[in-house]
């Protein structure tokens, strides 16, 4: 009798596995994927969309033609909770799913539940993307809240399109700490000259409390003007994990062990920016590590439907960081080298294109 591997989620370990099962491994396992969208989009190159570089298609990747060439169902819906002790998914439209493994790879969310009814715009679910900042970047006073690597890279995006554009008005960053506070001094610093020589307006260590229509009012009492509002104020685990009564930390992603399986159940694994590793709770949610990721669970996929050992993730030490500046000019950070050049931007668009090639598939 074959067994069912479920697959929630199309983020970057996924899309590994999927590519996986291109060419490899079916032992009577059927394989389906749960995902509401057709498509995934790479963050990576959200920022070269934003300043017009990219086309959409270029910073997608089409999961039905992926599925397809990897002999995976695909459900194109959304998954609400999990009844872990029954080992059944059951999606927003009351559909229930048995399996026999579960693997969840579905991302963040940018912006709190508070701030749900409001004008504010999440770069979280990732599909909608595209459709927001095309209305956003057309406007005067565009707002983004969160100083990280997302934040920061948007708004220089953003007026450099409003510049190319002949755009009238200016790029709004409002940050609770400072430019990338986790990073060196000399990384914030430099950022926020750049920042500044683009003509950005920012508001540094200052916290965003209530999101009116045409303002936001900070904990500050400073009333900012927007005509558009884009939260990158920090990833909050998805709702799916504490209202199906799983293990999670303080912001709500399940915590998982360094097999990427979670911490209470062998049979659920998960990867990406959705989950905690328990020996490394201070591990960012980057890309880079998701992707890292993909094959150690494409392995211990196989390894646990085999009865073989799993092998334990462990991230880098250190991180390459590319941040696009707008103007086709990139900001590279490795341990204490750092450069900001085109040559920079240059590396960043080779690497996201050829990350991008790899899960294309006619």
């Amino acid at each position: 009798m074959s067994k069912r591997l479920l697959l929630v989620g199309a983020g970057h370990a996924h899309l590994e596995v999927l590519k996986q099962l291109k060419s490899e491994w079916r032992e009577r396992v059927d394989v389906c994927m749960i995902t509401p969208s057709p498509y995934q989009y790479y963050s990576g190159m959200f920022s070269g969309y934003t300043e017009g570089i990219y086309s959409e298609e270029e910073m997608r990747v089409d999961i039905r033609a992926l599925a397809r060439a990897a002999n995976v169902h695909l459900i194109q819906k959304k998954a609400a909770y999990l009844k872990a002790d029954q080992q059944k998914v059951v999606c927003e439209d009351g559909a229930v799913y048995p399996f026999d493994v579960v693997s969840f790879d579905i991302g963040s969310k940018s912006s709190p539940a508070s701030f749900e009814e409001t004008a504010v715009q999440a770069i979280q679910p990732n599909y909608d993307f595209s459709t927001q900042i095309r209305e956003l970047r057309e406007t005067t006073m565009p707002l983004i809240v969160g100083g990280g690597a997302a934040g920061t890279e948007l708004a220089m995006s953003l007026q450099t399109y409003k510049q190319n554009h002949q755009i009238p008005g200016q790029v709004r960053l409002i940050l609770s700490e400072g430019i990338l506070a986790d990073g060196p001094k000399w990384v914030s610093a430099k950022l926020r000259k750049l920042l500044k020589k683009k003509d950005i307006r920012i508001w540094e260590n200052e916290r965003v409390e209530e999101v009116f229509e045409g303002f936001v009012k900070t904990d500050k009492g400073n009333r900012v003007r927007h005509t558009g509002v884009l939260y990158l104020g920090g990833a909050l685990g998805d709702p799916i994990f504490e209202k199906s009564s799983l293990a999670i930390d303080e912001r709500y992603f399940a915590l998982i062990r360094s097999t990427l399986q979670f911490r209470d159940y062998d049979y659920i694994f998960g990867a990406g920016d959705c989950v905690t590793m328990i020996d490394l709770p201070q591990l960012e949610k980057r890309g880079v590590y998701a992707a890292r990721q993909g094959l150690v669970l494409w392995n211990n996929l196989k390894n646990y439907f085999s009865d073989k050992p799993l092998k334990s993730f462990a991230p880098q030490k250190k991180a390459l960081s590319i941040l696009s500046t707008g103007g086709k000019k990139g900001f590279f950070i490795y341990g204490a080298l750092h450069a900001h050049n085109q040559k920079a931007w240059q590396l960043k668009d080779k690497m996201d294109r050829a990350f991008m090639a790899k899960y294309k598939f006619p």
